[in-house]
């Protein structure tokens, strides 16, 4: 990415923060020369031909500074935005850079940062030391990627901030990611340049009023790319002279870092690496061990051979020390884990403890021995298919509102992005129980390959074998058995719930309404739990009914199925597409005439919604693939809500259209404005509607909290039917009159409506 491809400044869009003030934090957060330097950086930007509406300028200046920034962007003819909160900077990129389009993205961000356990964060305007609102600037450049599909396949980022350790910033509170929404997966050029590597501070020029990155980087842009297209590799190697002669002459130990990304999943073409520094205590602690365990050097120094020759680690081959293993143990990815493994192989599970133990301490990298990684990778590369979705579910279930994971929304997920998704849930290694000190908590990664063993059961020897490699990982870790067994007992508790919908009985009834005569032809079907639809044996069925006749030939379909109370069986009620709010079967009663008791179908059975096949092939195709795609997204309780500010032009549409992967939409406009959303929803393929059919008007946020429409999809018809009894109860407390599609791609659906009212009006003709 050193030469760049060339694109019309008018299609270079930038997004510009320089945040001076922190109005959250104490006055010392206050960083004077943020402001100037992110104008000065819109102001190259506008010289070399971009657009002023092109570029976002977006300053939390500090008070004094105001005028002079005022100043400055009128001259320049750029307008500026206040930004005081996360959802200032947020809606730029969530909201804003999704209707650009153009061939080149920069960034520019100059304010505070830390380095935190998840990489590099950024301050928001409102953080504090109480609060810490952070971006993550992996999150960041990972979401970002998705501009490639608006044509933003080229992006430059630059960083003026420090990434000094969290720890260093106070102990009130840990830092808060603010996550970005789940992106697509698209193919991107992007290169970053941080001012400083890890652990160090970015310094900052009060007398000048600038970061001393930033005028470093700005100087040589205005200098060598007033074009806009800079030669990437001279602007890396200028800025690191620069700085590499400032800490000879005793300045400032700054070391700026590039990272080159050629392709969204983070495959790096150039990435500069830096060995961290060993942490002292952490090195004595293991020398002691290794002392203390080892007496004999000569044994000793047989254990580090093999781990050298495992993990490649020359430090060991050149030279031997009992100070260099320990460094090597602590610093090379996946060398205590082998370690460790090398130990508990030779029957020596006693010597292999204290180093558990300094690696749950000090967490060196790579939870995984080398050869657990190597057959784990063998198990993944021929592993079954299985969707983005799925994955995500999973990930959400073993950790909930886990970031930066992030997967491609192709069709199936490769053996090679499951390996790396486990890379990264090896930054969650677990610990010691809170309840039982001394019983360990599972790591990510066994809580995943164990919900994997759970959800795909029918592939019983790939099953076997991963369980087995749980239980040996497990086993190494010290995991003991009866806290494996939780876990296993819980992944299949979880994974049934996934499925149980599909293999409970249930009544399938088409309904096409007659509006001239008020009645409605049902045609009633029934499956007692295998999954095959038999047509219900019954005069009535097939016929035009009134809605109590309709309900008493449900009940009676109900009736022969000869299942328990305990599996009373959903209703599945098949509309049109066009015919989704016009049938209220939800106020159906079916109670004869002159009974006492009432026979309300909504309050009697669990009701869920289905839309028939579209009429044109090639829609209800597309509609199908979706429908499949967001049902195996269900699991990870994502919604949509649909509110009367995405009732004008194609809002909703866009809205439903963000996230492919989720399954679930909650409707809280009204009228009109609902009727619309719903129809956008079920031609896009959700299976999960939610909405109140006497909505004349838009509804409160809270308004669908009672019926949890983020809680589990399988009791969600259970949790509607027992509030429509609340309804009956206190119509005043309970206002909403839920209606529920739930349309399960994996359960059978009967012949085309169509097809069997024809059929039903040739039957009755002949009577």
């Amino acid at each position: 990415m050193a030469g760049l491809n060339y694109v019309d400044p008018a299609d270079i869009h930038a997004v510009v923060v320089g945040l001076e003030r922190y109005p959250r934090a104490p006055r010392d957060w206050s960083l004077r020369g943020a402001g100037k330097d992110a104008v000065r950086f819109a102001q190259w930007l506008n010289r070399g031909g971009v657009p002023p509406q092109n570029i976002t300028l977006l300053l939390s200046p500090m008070e004094e500074r105001l005028p002079f920034l005022e100043a400055a962007s009128n001259d320049a003819g750029l307008a500026y935005r206040l930004v005081t909160s996360v959802n200032d900077i947020r809606r730029v990129f969530i909201e804003e850079l999704k209707h650009a389009a153009g061939g080149l993205l920069y960034v520019y961000w100059g304010g505070h940062g830390v380095l935190g356990e998840d990489g590099r964060l950024l301050f928001y305007p409102d953080a504090s030391a109480e609060d810490k609102l952070c971006l993550s600037v992996e999150e960041l450049r990972v979401f970002l990627a998705q501009m490639a599909s608006s044509g933003f396949r080229q992006q430059i980022l630059f960083f003026d901030a420090c990434a000094t350790f969290v720890e260093e910033h106070g102990s009130e509170s840990a830092p808060v990611v603010v996550p970005l929404p789940l992106p697509r997966r698209e193919t991107a050029q992007q290169f970053l340049l941080h001012a400083s590597r890890d652990g160090q501070a970015a310094e900052q020029d009060d007398v000048a009023e600038s970061g001393a990155f930033s005028t470093v980087l700005l100087q040589w842009l205005e200098q060598h790319a007033a074009d806009l297209h800079p030669d990437l590799s001279a602007l890396h190697d200028a800025v690191r002279e620069h700085f590499e002669a400032q800490r000879a002459a005793n300045g400032p130990a700054q070391t700026p870092v590039t990272c080159r990304y050629l392709t969204f999943d983070g495959t790096q073409d150039d990435t500069e690496t830096y060995t961290a520094p060993v942490d002292s205590i952490a090195r004595l602690a293991v020398v002691g061990a290794l002392e203390t365990m080892f007496p004999d050097e000569g044994q000793l120094k047989v254990h580090a051979a093999r781990v050298a020759g495992a993990c490649g680690a020359a430090r060991l081959v050149h030279g031997y020390s009992t100070r260099t293993f320990a460094e090597v143990l602590l610093c090379t990815p996946r060398a205590m884990a082998t370690f460790i493994a090398l130990l508990s192989a030779d029957a020596v599970s006693a010597t292999a403890e204290p180093f558990r133990v300094l690696s749950l301490a000090h967490v060196p990298p790579g939870l995984l021995s080398v050869g657990e990684y190597a057959d784990l990778r063998e198990l993944l590369m021929r592993a079954p298919e299985m969707s983005p979705a799925m994955v995500a579910a999973i990930t959400q279930q073993i950790l909930p509102g886990a970031s930066g994971v992030q997967m491609e929304t192709g069709s199936t997920v490769s053996g090679a992005q499951l390996l790396a998704h486990v890379e990264n849930l090896e930054q969650h290694p677990g610990g010691h129980s809170h309840t039982a000190p001394r019983r360990r908590t599972t790591p990510a990664v066994l809580r995943f390959t164990e919900h994997l063993v759970a959800v795909f059961d029918r592939y019983p020897g790939w099953c076997r074998k991963l369980s087995k490699w749980g239980e040996r990982v497990a086993d190494r870790l010290g995991v003991d058995t009866t806290t494996l067994e939780d876990l296993s007992a819980a992944a299949h508790s979880w994974a049934h719930s996934l499925t149980q919908s599909s293999t409970a009985p249930r009544v399938v009834v088409q309904v096409y309404p007659e509006p001239a005569a008020g009645t409605f032809t049902c045609v009633v079907w029934s499956d007692p739990g295998t999954g095959e639809l038999g047509r219900y044996a019954h005069d009535d069925n097939g016929i035009p009914l009134a809605p109590d006749q309709a309900v008493r030939l449900i009940e009676r379909a109900i009736r022969s199925l000869s299942v328990s109370d305990t599996q009373a069986p959903v209703v599945e009620i098949v509309l049109e597409a066009a015919d989704m709010l016009a049938v209220p079967v939800h106020t159906w009663n079916g109670a004869d005439p002159g009974h006492v008791v009432p026979l309300l179908l909504a309050v009697r059975r669990r009701l869920a919604l289905r839309c028939a096949p579209l009429a044109s092939a090639e829609a209800e195709e597309s509609r199908r693939a979706m429908l499949e795609r967001r049902w195996n997204g269900r699991g990870d309780g994502k919604a949509v809500y649909l509110d009367p500010i995405h009732a004008g032009g194609y809002s909703a549409y866009g809205r439903l259209e963000a996230d492919q992967d989720v399954a679930r939409v909650v409707v809280r406009a009204g009228g009109d404005d609902a009727a619309r959303m719903i129809q956008f929803a079920l031609y896009l393929g959700y299976p999960v509607i939610l909405w109140d059919h006497d909505a004349a008007q838009a509804v409160p946020d809270s308004y669908f909290v009672p019926l949890d429409p983020e809680g589990t999809i399988s009791e969600l018809p259970e949790r509607v039917r027992r509030y429509w009894a609340k309804v009956c109860e206190d119509p005043i407390q309970h206002p909403v009159r839920p209606a529920l599609l739930l349309d399960n791609p994996e359960r059978q659906m009967p012949p085309a409506l169509a097809v069997l009212r024809q059929s039903a009006s040739d039957e009755a003709s002949m009577r």
